[in-house]
């Protein structure tokens, strides 16, 4: 009787070591590494996004600069402080030419809209993602570094 209730009671220890163990491993795991990452001093990004989705884009931009200025993240209000927002007035083979001038870049910080709408706007991201994936029509990312 005495043997069985040590088995027991190693098994409970044991479960709850392992258990402990695995909330403390949990907590240690590294954040993800940003999808969209800038890598120069300062950087522009070129979207261009379809003809007839200019306004589905610009909701999507809303949200980003939202999620960015609403994070518990200090470092998204310092994003969005270095980030401007322009159109083009030129339409680039149908499609309308977004640029996102980000000075100064926030080194090993994520950039993706639907990374950082996640953040702050988790259910609506998918609505959000939509929008996206619908109206892009293509990017261009450019790094830029500071010459002497």
């Amino acid at each position: 009787m005495l043997r069985g209730l040590r088995v027991v009671v190693s098994g409970v220890a044991l479960a709850m070591f392992t258990l402990a163990g695995a909330g403390v491993a949990a907590a240690q795991e590294p954040p993800k590494a940003p999808v969209m990452a800038l890598d120069g001093d300062a950087a522009v990004v070129t979207l261009l996004i379809k003809g007839d989705k200019t306004a589905d884009f610009e909701a999507v931009i809303a949200k980003y600069k939202e999620a960015l200025g609403k994070s518990d993240n200090p470092k998204r209000k310092e994003q969005l402080a270095g980030m401007k927002f322009f159109k083009s007035p030129t339409a680039v083979q149908g499609n309308a030419m977004y640029i996102i001038s980000v000075d100064p870049v926030l080194k090993g910080e994520e950039y993706d809209i639907t990374r950082v709408v996640t953040e702050v706007f988790p259910v609506e991201v998918q609505e959000v993602y939509a929008k996206y994936k619908d109206s892009f029509a293509g990017r261009q990312i450019i790094n830029l570094n500071k010459i002497p």
